[in-house]
């Protein structure tokens, strides 16, 4: 029985567990006739290819099947002491016999010449590293080896060759150009190149300002001619306007805000005054809200960005306290702008702005006005959830439909889309349209059976009746007839080679420069992820694994995908001592290994914002009450980042918040949120069931908080309910399929 087919059954057994028996509110006079379903189709995902080789590049001991194993070890070893700095034990390995005839004799080559570079061998080095320039080098090594050449050149004082080298990678596409620009600027300069260096710095200056290398490029062009550059023509205040807005799109307000300001002493007209603006802009981004105000007064009502200077000057208002003002001016924008982004973006802020007053009936009306204006806006995604969930709040089960099967049909790649077609199904049972409401809970399931609203899904659809779920059938997804061909990079075979010596920094250059060079791929995106993975930056290796392959959450991907590319999604480490002390409190282990992956990705040194500590993220002062109860000798720090301990810390406080309030679900929102703020909760929704308590938390962090532990809890009972579990080790990725 494959993973994903387990899933379904499990879930059933599970899914059970997650519902209480609380009264359903019941629905307005409603009329279904009149309520058409809308055409909603499952996601067309990209098909999964069936050959795992082709998902990513995994090794599959390729190293082995060569015939030259001894000499590609060998190579390997070199580079392991190259890297740790014991150059001249590199050099004998990377020179050992047969190593000139292997797959990896370029590579050897390569650090056998930074070697002798590091050991100030320079003129052995230029001669090593010479020998790679005619060779046909595909791959990371065509642009390093060029790199290295010129750094061998600069350091023999030969500026002048480095500088043709680096100009020569400038010219293509380098994998760092910031790093090639910055490095031509500064061996022209040393070349006496002034006027190439000038280019090569103003380079840096005007494509990449938020490099490091461009705040180096600009100490050097200070230093050259004298002064700090400014705009001198037309054509240098676009450049600088350009970079100015840059720094201002990544949020470097306070450079932006320098930036606009050297640029306003020298423009004039529309520039100046956009330039004004900004400088008001930055400002409030900075909080400097008194300031920005006070900027943002004379573009309110000309100049042809009042609408923008107006959004900014009553979000400057509302942050210095004065909400009447602010509320009148939202609604003058509004009425005076009504097709404007900023508009949209007035009415999305509105809405916020009266929830955090616990106003949530205004809210709902801010964020209707904001559908209706914009019913296809950036914004529309969320107005709609916010919409619908307090007409689903209120009763009104028809308009709850309305709004959130369109929505789902607009927006039919939303991260909201599970939640409103799952509601719309609840909402179908409510009025008594069973039949409609199997369609859309069977339309999760196949889009999103691997998630929290799919396993949910999965129980409603239990629970309707079996002629009723037959008589309106979801559209089936479409099945893969045949396998599909995967155009990997030309230097895969290389990629995969690496890895498998445990090359992992060189495997990872070639990934990058092949994602560079030829555009990336799933299976690209999956190999950087599987390194991640194997190096400990969990996080990193979930989000890139993610990416790769976001068909892990439908039922036909999540089938499809091997478990040992879905344990990257999913890693598990420290399993003994989360058996051992979960049992001990009579918790579901692989809830209490999904709350830790959650909490710190395994990582049982870290150290939060909210100086929380180690595996299940305890703060110091619980720490020592819980250390207390346990009879364990509280040391500091070094008790709260010890796994074991720290594990059987948090199993103790997490099984006294299920004591106390009744249900996993509310322990995981009081352990995110705190205990005060989930008593509030209860008292404010009471008879609410566990499905609607946990979508009308206040906070969307601990919200979805609770939602993905959930869901991922079944994930790791899926895939570590056997030896690897019990092996206690987070197991390493591996390429084929589990059988």
């Amino acid at each position: 029985m494959t993973r994903r087919i387990a899933s379904t059954v499990t879930s059933l057994v599970l899914a059970a567990l997650f519902f209480s028996s609380a009264s359903v509110r019941p629905a307005r006079s409603q009329d279904r006739a009149a309520l058409p379903a809308v055409a909603l189709e499952p996601t067309a995902h990209a098909p999964i290819p069936r050959d795992p080789g082709a998902l990513w590049l995994a090794p599959g001991g390729e190293a082995g099947r060569t015939g030259q194993a001894g000499a590609l070890l060998k190579v390997a070893q070199g580079i392991e002491r190259f890297n740790e700095q014991r150059f001249a034990d590199a050099l004998p390995l990377l020179r050992a016999a047969g190593v000139a005839g292997s797959p990896l004799a370029d590579y050897a080559v390569y650090y056998a010449g930074l070697a002798e570079l590091r050991l100030n061998d320079v003129t052995a080095a230029r001669r090593t590293l010479s020998a790679l320039k005619d060779r046909p080098l595909e791959g990371y090594l065509a642009y390093a080896s060029v790199l290295a050449r010129g750094e061998a050149a600069e350091l023999d004082n030969d500026h002048a060759a480095a500088s043709a080298l680096y100009e020569q990678l400038a010219a293509g596409r380098p994998l760092e150009p910031e790093v090639v620009v910055h490095r031509l600027g500064r061996a022209a300069l040393a070349a006496g190149d002034k006027q190439k260096a000038v280019s090569s710095f103003l380079r840096l200056r005007y494509e990449f300002p938020l490099s490091d290398e461009a705040a180096l490029a600009d100490v050097e062009l200070e230093r050259l001619s004298g002064v700090e550059p400014r705009p001198n023509s037309p054509a240098t205040v676009k450049q600088e306007f350009a970079r100015a807005e840059q720094l201002f799109a990544s949020r470097r307000y306070a450079q932006a805000r320098e930036a606009f300001q050297s640029i306003r002493q020298l423009a004039s007209g529309e520039e100046r005054d956009l330039a004004d603006l900004r400088v008001a802009e930055s400002d409030f981004y900075l909080r400097r809200y008194a300031s920005a105000r006070d900027g943002l007064r004379g573009f309110l009502a000309a100049g042809g960005r009042e609408a923008e200077a107006q959004f900014f000057h009553l979000a400057a208002i509302r942050e210095l306290g004065q909400h009447e003002e602010y509320l009148s001016r939202v609604r003058a924008l509004v009425d005076a702008h009504p097709g404007s982004s900023w508009a949209e973006e007035a009415l999305n802020n509105l809405g916020t702005h009266h929830i955090l007053q616990n106003e949530d009936a205004e809210a709902a009306e801010a964020f209707r006005e904001l559908l209706r204006r914009f019913p296809k806006g950036s914004r529309a995604e969320r107005a709609a959830w916010k919409v619908g969930w307090w007409e689903y709040k209120n009763g009104n089960y028809a308009e709850t439909v309305r709004i959130f099967e369109s929505a789902a049909a607009t927006f039919s790649r939303s991260d909201y889309r599970p939640s409103w077609v799952y509601w719309a199904a609840r909402s179908r049972e409510r009025i008594g349209d069973p039949a409609r409401a199997a369609a859309r809970y069977r339309l999760v399931t196949a889009d999103y059976l691997n998630s929290y609203y799919g396993r949910l899904a999965v129980r409603r659809l239990e629970g309707i009746d079996k002629v009723a779920r037959a008589a309106w059938a979801a559209p089936a997804a479409p099945r893969q007839e045949a396998d599909v061909a995967v155009a990997l990079p030309p230097t895969a075979d290389r990629i995969r080679l690496l890895l498998s010596l445990g090359l992992e920094l060189d495997a990872l250059n070639e990934l990058r420069y092949a994602q560079r060079q030829w555009g990336t791929s799933p299976a690209l995106d999956a190999t950087i992820a599987w390194v991640y993975h194997r190096q400990g930056d969990l996080r990193r290796a979930i989000n890139q694994m993610k990416r790769a392959y976001p068909q892990h959450l439908s039922a036909a991907g999540g089938a499809a995908l091997p478990d040992e590319l879905l344990r990257v999604i999913f890693p598990l480490d420290y399993w003994p001592a989360i058996q051992k002390h979960s049992r001990a409190r009579r918790l579901d282990p692989y809830l209490v290994a999904a709350l830790i992956a959650q909490e710190s990705t395994f990582d049982p040194e870290i150290r939060s914002a909210a100086n929380a500590y180690g595996l299940m993220q305890v703060v110091p002062g619980t720490g020592r009450r819980l250390a207390r109860s346990l009879g364990i000798r509280y040391r500091g720090v070094g008790t709260l980042t010890s796994a074991d301990t720290n594990v059987r810390m948090g199993t103790l406080y997490f099984s006294r918040l299920v004591e106390q309030f009744g249900g996993v679900h509310l322990a995981l929102a009081a352990y995110n949120a705190g205990e005060n703020r989930v008593v509030r909760w209860l008292a404010e929704r009471p008879g609410l069931e566990r499905d609607e308590f946990i979508d009308d938390i206040p906070f969307p962090e601990t919200q979805n908080y609770v939602k993905k532990i959930l869901g991922t809890a079944e994930d790791y009972r899926l895939l570590y309910g056997g030896k690897a579990a019990e092996q206690g080790q987070r197991p390493k990725a591996q390429s084929g399929k589990r059988r």
